[in-house]
Protein backbone atom coordinates (compact mmCIF):
# COMPACT_ATOMS: atom_id res chain seq x y z
CA UNK A 1 0.00 0.00 0.00
CA UNK A 2 2.56 2.34 0.75
CA UNK A 3 4.04 2.14 -2.79
CA UNK A 4 0.95 3.83 -4.38
CA UNK A 5 1.44 6.64 -2.57
CA UNK A 6 2.69 9.50 -4.66
CA UNK A 7 2.00 7.67 -7.89
CA UNK A 8 -0.45 9.54 -10.36
CA UNK A 9 -2.93 7.30 -13.07
CA UNK A 10 -1.44 6.47 -16.11
CA UNK A 11 -2.17 9.18 -19.18
CA UNK A 12 -4.76 7.70 -21.34
CA UNK A 13 -5.08 8.45 -25.31
CA UNK A 14 -8.06 10.36 -24.35
CA UNK A 15 -6.38 12.03 -21.87
CA UNK A 16 -3.50 13.12 -24.40
CA UNK A 17 -6.14 14.04 -27.46
CA UNK A 18 -8.07 16.06 -24.96
CA UNK A 19 -5.13 18.52 -23.84
CA UNK A 20 -3.75 18.71 -27.35
CA UNK A 21 -7.41 20.10 -28.72
CA UNK A 22 -7.59 22.69 -25.64
CA UNK A 23 -3.47 23.53 -26.17
CA UNK A 24 -4.86 24.02 -30.06
CA UNK A 25 -7.99 26.10 -28.47
CA UNK A 26 -6.41 28.01 -26.27
CA UNK A 27 -3.72 29.46 -28.90
CA UNK A 28 -6.75 30.08 -31.27
CA UNK A 29 -7.66 32.24 -28.84
CA UNK A 30 -4.43 34.09 -27.72
CA UNK A 31 -4.59 34.79 -32.00
CA UNK A 32 -8.07 35.88 -32.15
CA UNK A 33 -7.33 38.80 -29.29
CA UNK A 34 -4.19 39.71 -30.58
CA UNK A 35 -5.86 39.93 -34.33
CA UNK A 36 -9.49 41.72 -33.73
CA UNK A 37 -7.37 44.36 -30.74
CA UNK A 38 -4.98 44.75 -33.92
CA UNK A 39 -7.41 45.39 -35.86
CA UNK A 40 -9.22 47.77 -33.13
CA UNK A 41 -6.49 49.99 -32.96
CA UNK A 42 -5.55 50.26 -36.33
CA UNK A 43 -9.07 51.28 -37.56
CA UNK A 44 -8.94 53.86 -34.40
CA UNK A 45 -5.84 54.67 -35.64
CA UNK A 46 -7.22 55.08 -39.39
CA UNK A 47 -9.75 57.16 -38.56
CA UNK A 48 -8.36 59.58 -36.12
CA UNK A 49 -7.86 63.54 -35.85
CA UNK A 50 -6.26 64.24 -32.59
CA UNK A 51 -2.64 63.88 -31.83
CA UNK A 52 -1.71 60.78 -29.43
CA UNK A 53 -0.65 62.92 -26.20
CA UNK A 54 -4.84 63.69 -26.34
CA UNK A 55 -5.71 60.05 -25.78
CA UNK A 56 -6.34 58.41 -22.81
CA UNK A 57 -3.02 56.76 -21.18
CA UNK A 58 -4.77 53.07 -21.11
CA UNK A 59 -5.19 53.73 -24.83
CA UNK A 60 -1.84 54.62 -25.61
CA UNK A 61 -0.46 51.45 -23.54
CA UNK A 62 -3.05 48.91 -25.93
CA UNK A 63 -1.52 50.79 -28.91
CA UNK A 64 2.14 50.23 -28.01
CA UNK A 65 1.53 46.74 -26.53
CA UNK A 66 -1.20 45.48 -29.41
CA UNK A 67 0.10 47.27 -32.33
CA UNK A 68 4.15 48.59 -31.73
CA UNK A 69 4.78 45.35 -30.38
CA UNK A 70 2.03 42.84 -31.38
CA UNK A 71 5.24 40.85 -32.67
CA UNK A 72 5.91 40.44 -29.29
CA UNK A 73 2.57 39.23 -28.59
CA UNK A 74 2.50 36.66 -31.51
CA UNK A 75 5.94 35.28 -30.79
CA UNK A 76 4.97 34.76 -26.78
CA UNK A 77 1.30 33.15 -28.26
CA UNK A 78 3.60 30.57 -30.75
CA UNK A 79 6.19 30.01 -27.78
CA UNK A 80 3.01 29.36 -25.13
CA UNK A 81 1.99 27.05 -27.56
CA UNK A 82 4.93 24.98 -27.93
CA UNK A 83 5.78 24.87 -24.26
CA UNK A 84 2.08 23.39 -23.48
CA UNK A 85 2.74 20.99 -26.43
CA UNK A 86 5.93 19.72 -24.97
CA UNK A 87 4.39 19.22 -21.58
CA UNK A 88 1.54 16.93 -23.40
CA UNK A 89 4.22 15.09 -25.10
CA UNK A 90 5.55 14.53 -21.57
CA UNK A 91 3.07 13.85 -20.28
CA UNK A 92 1.89 11.04 -22.88
CA UNK A 93 5.25 9.30 -21.93
CA UNK A 94 3.80 9.66 -18.27
CA UNK A 95 6.95 11.64 -16.88
CA UNK A 96 4.74 14.87 -15.78
CA UNK A 97 0.80 14.96 -15.09
CA UNK A 98 -1.87 15.38 -17.86
CA UNK A 99 -3.12 18.57 -15.35
CA UNK A 100 0.04 20.54 -16.37
CA UNK A 101 -0.73 20.95 -19.91
CA UNK A 102 -4.05 21.72 -19.25
CA UNK A 103 -3.29 24.09 -16.53
CA UNK A 104 -0.85 25.90 -19.10
CA UNK A 105 -3.50 25.86 -21.62
CA UNK A 106 -6.63 27.10 -19.29
CA UNK A 107 -4.22 30.11 -18.11
CA UNK A 108 -3.10 31.09 -21.63
CA UNK A 109 -6.72 31.53 -22.45
CA UNK A 110 -7.23 33.43 -19.47
CA UNK A 111 -4.81 36.08 -19.81
CA UNK A 112 -5.80 36.02 -23.53
CA UNK A 113 -9.77 37.18 -22.24
CA UNK A 114 -8.46 39.25 -19.93
CA UNK A 115 -5.73 41.15 -22.37
CA UNK A 116 -8.90 41.10 -24.58
CA UNK A 117 -10.99 42.86 -22.46
CA UNK A 118 -8.92 45.40 -21.24
CA UNK A 119 -7.74 46.29 -24.52
CA UNK A 120 -11.55 46.63 -25.85
CA UNK A 121 -12.00 48.88 -22.52
CA UNK A 122 -8.78 50.96 -23.60
CA UNK A 123 -9.80 51.31 -27.27
CA UNK A 124 -13.43 52.72 -26.38
CA UNK A 125 -11.94 55.06 -24.33
CA UNK A 126 -11.16 58.22 -26.92
CA UNK A 127 -14.86 57.93 -27.95
CA UNK A 128 -16.16 58.41 -24.76
CA UNK A 129 -13.94 61.68 -24.63
CA UNK A 130 -14.15 62.49 -28.27
CA UNK A 131 -10.67 61.82 -29.30
CA UNK A 132 -8.84 60.02 -31.19
CA UNK A 133 -5.14 58.49 -32.42
CA UNK A 134 -3.04 60.38 -34.98
CA UNK A 135 -3.14 58.43 -38.44
CA UNK A 136 0.21 58.27 -38.62
CA UNK A 137 1.44 54.17 -38.99
CA UNK A 138 4.92 53.45 -37.20
CA UNK A 139 7.24 51.02 -38.48
CA UNK A 140 6.34 48.28 -35.92
CA UNK A 141 3.14 48.97 -36.60
CA UNK A 142 3.62 47.44 -40.42
CA UNK A 143 5.53 44.54 -39.07
CA UNK A 144 2.64 43.76 -36.61
CA UNK A 145 -0.06 43.93 -39.21
CA UNK A 146 1.87 40.22 -40.98
CA UNK A 147 3.46 39.00 -37.95
CA UNK A 148 -0.03 37.22 -36.88
CA UNK A 149 -0.82 35.70 -39.98
CA UNK A 150 2.96 34.11 -40.20
CA UNK A 151 3.08 33.05 -37.16
CA UNK A 152 -0.85 31.71 -37.25
CA UNK A 153 0.75 29.30 -39.98
CA UNK A 154 3.80 28.22 -37.97
CA UNK A 155 1.70 27.51 -34.97
CA UNK A 156 -0.54 25.14 -37.33
CA UNK A 157 2.17 23.63 -38.95
CA UNK A 158 3.43 22.91 -34.83
CA UNK A 159 0.62 21.87 -33.74
CA UNK A 160 0.74 19.35 -36.28
CA UNK A 161 3.87 17.95 -35.87
CA UNK A 162 3.27 17.40 -32.15
CA UNK A 163 0.16 15.06 -33.49
CA UNK A 164 1.59 13.23 -35.87
CA UNK A 165 4.58 12.52 -33.23
CA UNK A 166 2.14 11.34 -31.07
CA UNK A 167 0.24 8.95 -33.43
CA UNK A 168 3.18 7.70 -34.87
CA UNK A 169 4.17 6.93 -31.05
CA UNK A 170 0.94 5.66 -30.50
CA UNK A 171 1.20 2.93 -33.64
CA UNK A 172 4.70 1.87 -32.54
CA UNK A 173 3.61 1.15 -29.18
CA UNK A 174 0.58 -0.66 -31.10
CA UNK A 175 2.45 -2.50 -33.23
CA UNK A 176 5.21 -3.98 -31.07
CA UNK A 177 3.30 -3.70 -28.01
CA UNK A 178 4.39 -2.60 -24.43
CA UNK A 179 8.00 -3.16 -23.04
CA UNK A 180 8.36 -4.64 -19.86
CA UNK A 181 9.33 -0.99 -18.53
CA UNK A 182 6.27 0.76 -19.77
CA UNK A 183 4.04 -0.65 -17.08
CA UNK A 184 6.90 0.73 -14.26
CA UNK A 185 7.10 4.26 -15.53
CA UNK A 186 6.02 6.69 -13.31
CA UNK A 187 6.34 11.25 -13.51
CA UNK A 188 9.45 10.08 -11.34
CA UNK A 189 11.54 7.82 -12.95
Amino acid sequence: MAAMLGRLRRTTRTDVGLALALVGVAYLAWALVAGVTRALVGDLISFSDVSDPALPLATRIVRVVFVDAGVALDVAGILWLTVSLLLVLRSSRQRVSISWPWFSALVQTLVAAIGGILAAWAVHLPYRHIAAMEAKETPWQRVSGISLPVLLVLALLIWVTFLVLLLVERARLNRHGPSPSDGLRTMYR
